[in-house]
C-alpha cells in the first residue's frame, strides 16, 4: 500500500468532515452539537433497533452521564423511550418512538435543503462531477463497514 495514497486520503476524508461541520451544523441554522448528538442517536435507534443505554453510548462515542442527559431530552420531547429488559431488570433499553421517526426524517429534509441552497451557486458541470464522485465515495466507504 502507497502511504503518500494512504495519507492523502485520510486527509481528504478530514477536510470533508471539517466541511461538513462547519457548513451543515452551523448555528445560526439552529444546530447545535447537542441536536447533533441526538440526531446520531435517534439515527442509531432507526437503523439497529432497540439498544440498550451502555450499547448506544459506545456506538456514539458518548460518556454514560451524557448519555443518560440526552435520553431524557428525548423523552421529554416523546421522541425515545425507556423499555426494562426481559431477561436482565437492570438493563434499561431505549428505542425511537414513532414521533422520533417523523422527527429524523423531517430533520433530514432540512438538512438536505440546506445542502441544496449550500450548493445551487454550482454549475451543471461542477454538480454533475460532484454527484459522480459523491456516489464513488460512498460506495468504497461502504465497503469498511
Amino acid at each position: 500500500m502507497d502511504v503518500t495514497t494512504l495519507d492523502r486520503a485520510a486527509g481528504n476524508i478530514l477536510a470533508l468532515l471539517v466541511f461538513y461541520h462547519k457548513q451543515l451544523f452551523k448555528t445560526e441554522h439552529g444546530i447545535s452539537g447537542v441536536q447533533a448528538a441526538q440526531y446520531r442517536l435517534l439515527g442509531h435507534l432507526k437503523k439497529e433497533g432497540t439498544l440498550s443505554m451502555t450499547a448506544l453510548g459506545t456506538r456514539l462515542y458518548i460518556s454514560k452521564p451524557y448519555m443518560t442527559s440526552l435520553v431524557d431530552a428525548l423523552i421529554k420531547e416523546g421522541y425515545v423511550e425507556r423499555l426494562s429488559d426481559a431477561n436482565d431488570r437492570r438493563v434499561i433499553n431505549i428505542s425511537i418512538t414513532e414521533a422520533g421517526k417523523q422527527h429524523l426524517l423531517e430533520a433530514h429534509r432540512l438538512y438536505k435543503d440546506g445542502i441544496k441552497t449550500l450548493l445551487a451557486d454550482l454549475n451543471e458541470e461542477d454538480l454533475k462531477n460532484l454527484c459522480s464522485s459523491s456516489e464513488v465515495v460512498s460506495s468504497i466507504l461502504g465497503k469498511l463497514r
